[in-house]
């Protein structure tokens, strides 16, 4: 068995896809966590890239969140049955990630004027994204099982997680995709994912 590390800052942000990965596959990693504080004084000059998150496996680093819940999806089998899958679960985790970067930018943002402009994309943008993926949804067992496939994948796990934090800044997101809302209740009663949930260290994002 592979030894693993995840270097990140002591929040959820960006890596918890990664981290809800290794609780469905039940491995084991290390789960370095930091401070903002800490970050430039002891973790900057070391992480790849000089960016986080960094994933270490066998003394050998990953940085960048997408590259890193790919690798883990493949390897323990969250992504996808074909190739066409996993081009389709790349499209959803693209545009996801998109989302919560404006998520992201728009709640951590200390100027007002930019936090504003930033809102003006993010709002359209989670309302035609919502409207794409039920559509798609829908067209896969009736919009009754998950994105892609038959069985969950790293895009439902990154659906979740994104929509987890965006719900709490617009609420009636998802009042217009009565399959997506009923995929994150689903999502969420996976034992091993309420498992995580029930046990991860609080934060605030």
């Amino acid at each position: 068995m592979p030894s693993y590390e995840l270097l990140y800052f002591d929040a959820r942000g960006r890596v918890e896809d990664a981290r809800f990965l290794f609780a469905l596959a039940g491995v084991e990693y290390k789960d370095i966590r930091f401070t903002e504080e800490e970050w430039p004084i002891s973790f900057k000059s070391k992480a790849l890239y000089g960016v986080v998150p960094n994933l270490t496996v066998d003394g050998k680093t990953l940085s960048m969140t997408l590259a890193i819940s790919n690798y883990l999806a493949r390897e323990f089998g969250y992504y996808g049955k074909s190739n066409w899958e996993s081009a389709q679960i790349d499209v959803i985790t693209n545009a996801l990630h998109e989302l919560i970067g404006l998520y992201y930018t728009h709640v951590l943002g200390e100027n007002e004027d930019a936090k504003a402009e930033t809102l003006k994309k993010f709002t359209p943008r989670v309302e035609s994204y919502g409207v794409a993926m039920e559509k798609g949804l829908k067209e896969n067992n009736d919009g009754d099982g998950y994105l892609v496939g038959n069985s969950l994948t790293l895009a439902d796990i990154a659906f979740f997680n994104a929509y987890s934090e965006i719900l709490t800044l617009k609420p009636d997101a998802l009042d217009n995709a009565p399959k997506l809302k009923a995929l994150m209740g689903r999502v969420s009663a996976n034992e091993k994912i309420a498992e995580w949930i029930k046990k991860r260290p609080k934060t605030q994002y």
